[in-house]
């Protein structure tokens, strides 16, 4: 189960990404590029948790 704070990854690879909170059913994402701070919307399906 995924939850507020969460390290995750998408399912089909990528950075490494910090859940933030739900928004419209979908999850906000963040993650670096380099020194800028990236956002996005993801679906439960779409993420895993990080061990």
């Amino acid at each position: 189960m995924i939850k507020k704070g969460d390290i995750v990854k998408l399912k089909s690879g990528g950075p490494k990404m910090t859940v933030r909170e739900p928004e419209n059913g979908l999850w906000v994402c963040t993650w670096f590029v380099g020194d800028k701070m990236k956002q996005g919307l993801f679906s439960t399906e779409q993420l895993q948790v990080e061990a």
